[in-house]
Order: structure tokens, then C-alpha cells, then sequence
């Protein structure tokens, strides 16, 4: 695209790419001097433009080089969204955009959506857990990713012939701007709790941070709240200037569930919209995924998805990777992966444990915390899984450069808080195979905190690791427990 396209400047040289990191430069690129948590674009411009950029978008005075357009704004982010969205054509204009927000459960609704809402129209997937849409899949750099890539893929969906896409929006994305010039259609907010406070230091400022989706809306869009949720409810609901729409089991609701059947392997309940009802059986479990699995039903049937046409395929969605993901080797005992991090997360997650647990079962709970994060919900974590597991293994998660002994010790001390029983086995794998070898017959196992991430985090970067669905059925396949 011809800069004089993206600039009012009158040079028309040809701008083949976007760039926000020097080291990613290529021939013919653009490169925009973003000053970020721990770097200043401004000091890499020259490297930039020694790595083949021909033009330099910057707020500062930097050292200008012939041969290249330097371009002083006073906000480079509203001027790189602006460009992203232009130079990929506009590409969320020609798609049903649904943005998800929240504590917990971005990833298994936006996953829901881009499942069954594709038996309707094709629908991407953008998130913690992929990029995706068609049978093209590739691991993300971030939950929602920087504006470059946003727009980019975005333009790759519209492209390859998605006609929706769902998106993962966190309240990082939301506070530095990576999505302001994305056309939300759909705003989805799940719930609210303790998160991400190392970032944005009270609940206020998170709370403020997830308000934006629901402040920029569009007044064409729709915003789909969570009825149960009282800590969010009345604040986003009144920021609102689109419509409107509700979901919820405890409270009323536009979109409803009630009469819930919980099994450890399905849930049945009625859906009630518009005085009509709907008999729904889901292989999702637990009460909090029947609340985001709600989300998305609402969400896609203001979309236009006749509730009849997704009823056939909520029966077997699509597992959703690292998300109350089942661990079934034929072992006589339940283990459930789940990427649970947060002490709500926790909470929900023990709750269901509780609901499928037969008398006389153990419950055991595998987790670590990571490094470089939130220090003050190690202890809340280790507090609530003291209360509710007979046995905590503390182990390694993503310790990055701090001390994974100190890591574990903070949260040891808020299991001792609530006098639970615990060990410490550092490795990982070794903790997983740990706890599958102490699991006798109808106990429960709890491996929490990575999901389906198949890297640890340490001081010198990320690592491969093998994943804790898999480290679960190697270890059972090790230990010979089927067959003991």
C-alpha cells in the first residue's frame, strides 16, 4: 500500500509491512517507535531502518536517515490502529466480530462460539490458545494480540472465507489499545474477580480496564452481560449505550438456565428465552461452563443462529484444549486439567469437585504459581485449595526468574493458613506422576494453572514443556494404574 494512502505526506513509496519490534523489520516496512512497559521504540528506529524500514512513525525527536519518511504524531497508538485497520483493508467490518471479556472463561466461550456458530457462518478463533479458522492453526503470541497482529489476522480470516470471528479480549489488550479500531458486533462479558493486579493495582482500575469494550460499542452492537454476576452487572450495564441482552441461572435472565443436572461427564438443563423452553444435554460440565456456555448461546442467537440449530451441536462441542479437559486412560478414578489461576477460577473449580465426588473420595490438587506475577494471590490460592483438597502438591509454573522454593512457600503458607494438607515436589511431571500414583479408585485429581500450554516459563525464556494432559497420560501409562 502507498504511504501517501496511510499519511497525508505525498510520497507514494510502497509499504509492504507493518513492524513494532526492530528485530522483526523487513524490506519495505513501516516502523512505528511504540514505547512499551520495558522498551522505548525510539531507540531502535536506526536498527529499523538499517533492517530495510522505509518509513518511521514517532512521537520523539529521533536521528533521521536519508531515504526515509519520518513522521512525528502525537499518539502513535491511535495512529497505529488507525493504519492497522486501513492497511488490512478493514477487514472486522466484513465480519461478525464477538469480542469475550472477564476474569475467567474467555477462552472456553470464545472457543464455544467459533464452534457451533460455524455451523451457521464460518468462525475464527483468536486467543490464549490458538489462532484458528478453516483447518489453519498456529500458536498466539499473547491472548489478544498487538494491533499489527490483530488487524492482520483478522484479514486472514476475512480472506480465507470466515464470515465471524470470536476473540479473546484482555483487559491488558483493552487498557494499551490493541483493539480500539476493531468493529465489535457482539460485546461478551463473563464475570469478574481477582485478577491481574500486579498490573493494574486495584480492582477499580481492572474493572475500569473492561469497561472500554463496553463504553466503545457501537450502538448498532449488542452487549451480552452476565445476570449473576454482581460485581460487574450494574457497572457495565450502565455504561452502555447499545442494547442490552441478559443470561444467568440464579437470577432472571433474557437467555436462562434452570433445572441444571451436573454428572462428571455431562449437564442437562432447560434454556428459557422468550417464555419459550428448550431441553439442552452439553458434554460441557460444571455450573460456571453452563454460564459461559449461556454467554454464547445468547451471543450467536442475536446473531441470527436459530436456538433449534445450535441444540444438536452443544450435545458434543468440541473439547476445548486445557479447559476442564478429562484425562481418560481407563483409569478408575476422575482427572481433570484445567488452566484455573485465579481464586475465583479456584474456587468454581473446587466447587465442582465437590458436586461429583462420591463419599469416601479424595480430592487432590496440583499447582504452582507464576513467577514475575501477582505475589499476593499465592497465598489465596494455596488458602482456598488447603480448604477444599485432602492433599495440595505444590510444583513448579512458569517461575521465570524468581526463586520457585520462595514461589512455593508463599503458597504453602496460605494452605497451612487453612490447615490443608501439602507437599512440595518441585518438578512438575514428578508432581503430576505424584499425586495419579496416590489417586485410589472414584478420587478426583486437579492439575490447575497451565491448561494446554505446552512451554514453561523460566529465566532464560520460554521452554518446551510436554503439557499437562499429556504429562497426566504418560505418568498414568507409567505408572500402570490401569491395570493395578
Amino acid at each position: 500500500m502507498k504511504l501517501s494512502k496511510l499519511f497525508d505526506c505525498g510520497n507514494d513509496i510502497e509499504i509492504k509491512g507493518l513492524a513494532l519490534d526492530s528485530r522483526k523489520v523487513k524490506e519495505g516496512d513501516m516502523f512505528f517507535c511504540i514505547k512499551g512497559l520495558e522498551a522505548d521504540g525510539h531507540k531502535f528506529a536506526k536498527k529499523a531502518v538499517m533492517a530495510g524500514a522505509k518509513a518511521v512513525v514517532h512521537t520523539d525527536e529521533i536521528e533521521k536517515l536519508a531515504g526515509v519518511e519520518y513522521i512525528k504524531v502525537s499518539d502513535i497508538n491511535a495512529e497505529l490502529n488507525r493504519i492497522c485497520d486501513v492497511f488490512y483493508g478493514k477487514p472486522s467490518r466484513k465480519l461478525t466480530v464477538f469480542g469475550v471479556t472477564g476474569t475467567n472463561g474467555k477462552t472456553t466461550t470464545a472457543s464455544i462460539i467459533s464452534d457451533v456458530f460455524s455451523e451457521y457462518e464460518p468462525c475464527g478463533y483468536m486467543g490464549t490458545i490458538a489462532v484458528r479458522y478453516g483447518s489453519y492453526s498456529r500458536v498466539p503470541s499473547l491472548t489478544t494480540p498487538d494491533s499489527v497482529e490483530t488487524h492482520q489476522v483478522l484479514g486472514e480470516m476475512e480472506e480465507s472465507g470466515m464470515k465471524a470471528a470470536a476473540i479473546e479480549v484482555s483487559s491488558h489488550g483493552l487498557t494499551m489499545g490493541r483493539v480500539s479500531t476493531v468493529d465489535f458486533d457482539f460485546a461478551i462479558f463473563t464475570n469478574l474477580s481477582y485478577d491481574h493486579l500486579d498490573y493494574h493495582k486495584t480492582m477499580e482500575n481492572y474493572f475500569d480496564a473492561k469497561k472500554i469494550l463496553f463504553k466503545t460499542m457501537k450502538e448498532t452492537g449488542v452487549a451480552i452481560l452476565n445476570a449473576d454476576d454482581e460485581a460487574s452487572f450494574e457497572g457495565l450495564k450502565n455504561c452502555c449505550r447499545c442494547k442490552v441482552v441478559t443470561y444467568g441461572i440464579d437470577n432472571e435472565a433474557d437467555y436462562r438456565a434452570k433445572d441444571l443436572e451436573l454428572e462428571a461427564n455431562f449437564t442437562r438443563f432447560t434454556l428459557v428465552h422468550s417464555n419459550k423452553e428448550y431441553k439442552i444435554k452439553t458434554n460441557l460440565v460444571a455450573k460456571y461452563n453452563i454460564s459461559n456456555l449461556l454467554s454464547g448461546i445468547s451471543a450467536m442467537h442475536q446473531a441470527g443462529m436459530p436456538i433449534e440449530m445450535m441444540i444438536p451441536k452443544l450435545e458434543k462441542i468440541s473439547q476445548v484444549e486445557g479447559r476442564m479437559e478429562v484425562v481418560d486412560e481407563g483409569q478408575d478414578f476422575t482427572v481433570l486439567v484445567d488452566y484455573a489461576h485465579t481464586p475465583d477460577g479456584f474456587e468454581k473449580i473446587f466447587q465442582h469437585a465437590e458436586n461429583i465426588r462420591k463419599v469416601g473420595s479424595k480430592v487432590y490438587a496440583i499447582f504452582g504459581c507464576a513467577g514475575k506475577r501477582d505475589h499476593d494471590k499465592r497465598f489465596v490460592l494455596g488458602k482456598i485449595a488447603g480448604k477444599h483438597a485432602d492433599l495440595v502438591i505444590v510444583t513448579e509454573e512458569d517461575p521465570r526468574t524468581e526463586s520457585k522454593e520462595e514461589i512455593s512457600q508463599q503458597i504453602i503458607e496460605g494452605i497451612n493458613q487453612s490447615k490443608g494438607c501439602c507437599s512440595l515436589i518441585l518438578d512438575r511431571y514428578a508432581a503430576i506422576e505424584k499425586g495419579l500414583s496416590k489417586a485410589k479408585k472414584d478420587d478426583i485429581v486437579l492439575i490447575l494453572g497451565k491448561g494446554a500450554e505446552e512451554y514453561m516459563y523460566r529465566g532464560e525464556g520460554r521452554e518446551p514443556w510436554i503439557g499437562d494432559v499429556e504429562a497426566a497420560k504418560k505418568a498414568i501409562k507409567q505408572l500402570n494404574i490401569v491395570n493395578r
